[in-house]
């Protein structure tokens, strides 16, 4: 992981991009990631391998890694941006931290719930079974809290943490059932040849997806610039999602050592992945704000009980125009 983090990182200074300016003429876009380098994030590789950024004056440099703290980072102003959940952003705005979404990266949430076929075929039959899930915070565990809402099993199921083990714990007859990510974990199901059954979040609830995060202070300071980083990566959003094929050969050199049995799924991932940035309606571009949806995600987290109250979406979205 750490050599895929270090290799990933300077891939993302070296490779700015076709007809790239002199270092001294951009400036630099500082980025973090809490996850290690994934097909999930080929908008970013693909902008600066086509040359996106620089034609904006901009050098994007990536840090990777799951230990690192996104929020913390951009309230200590160690970075511009960050990639993070926007369920987490609307907690957080509940601390009034000056951090607001300037882009909206995922549209839908990405979160599943799969079992194995043969085992369960509805809801209903995880009553008195387990659900394993990563972690007892965060994305993963809120769709889990909004998967057994749904399906009234709040008091009817057993939580057990089971790390980024979902598969082998899925497969083993560990849990009766884990949480997922629907461009991760299914996908791999499926091509190991395995009968599952996918609840997808998206599919029952409005949360919104996750979405690229600074703070005030850089909005207020770098304004221009990230005007600039705004632009470049809706119109790599766009590339990404029409020209598939491309972006993936294009990610690659990011994604470490990449053997060609993980091709496959790699494509299906990344097919999967561009659905989740499709805005739904016409009217709006890649990246743009769905504020009705923010408020119905911020009155879920408040029925959840993960949020005291209420508050206005914008306090935590910032229009980049």
């Amino acid at each position: 992981m750490i050599r895929n983090r270090i290799r990933a990182t300077v891939l993302a200074i070296v490779f700015a991009g076709a007809g790239a300016l002199p270092a001294a003429a951009q400036d630099t876009v500082s980025m973090a990631i809490g996850y290690i380098p994934h097909i999930q994030f080929a908008p970013l590789y693909v902008g600066m391998e086509k040359g996106f950024f620089a034609e904006e004056d901009l050098e994007l440099e990536v840090e990777y890694g799951f230990g690192v703290d996104v929020f913390s980072l951009l309230s200590l102003g160690r970075i511009d941006v960050g990639l993070s959940d926007s369920d987490q952003l609307i907690i957080g705005g509940t601390q009034d931290l000056g951090l607001k979404a300037v882009f909206q990266y995922y549209q839908d949430y990405p979160v599943s719930i799969v079992a194995l076929a043969e085992e369960i075929d509805s809801p209903a039959e995880l009553r008195g079974k387990t659900i394993g899930v990563p972690e007892t915070y965060g994305t993963s565990y809120i769709g889990m809290q909004a998967f057994l809402n749904e399906y009234d099993l709040a008091d009817a199921v057993t939580e057990q943490r089971i790390g980024y083990t979902q598969i082998s714990s899925l497969v083993n007859g560990r849990v009766d059932a884990a949480v997922t990510f629907s461009n991760n974990e299914p996908i791999q199901l499926r091509l190991q040849g395995h009968d599952i059954i996918e609840w997808e979040v998206r599919d029952f609830s409005d949360i919104v997806g996750a979405s690229i995060i600074s703070s005030d202070r850089i909005i207020d300071e770098r304004g221009d610039v990230m005007r600039r980083f705004v632009r470049a990566l809706r119109r790599s959003v766009a590339y990404t999602v029409e020209n598939q094929e491309e972006a993936l050969e294009l990610s690659l050199p990011y994604l470490g050592d990449v053997e060609d049995s993980q091709i496959e799924f790699i494509r299906r991932s990344l097919a999967a992945t561009s659905k989740l940035f499709e805005p739904g309606n016409a009217d709006r571009t890649y990246g743009s704000f769905d504020v009705p949806r923010y408020r119905a995600s911020i009155r879920i987290l408040e029925r959840l009980d993960l949020i005291e109250e209420s508050y206005p979406a914008s306090r935590i979205l910032a229009e980049i125009r």
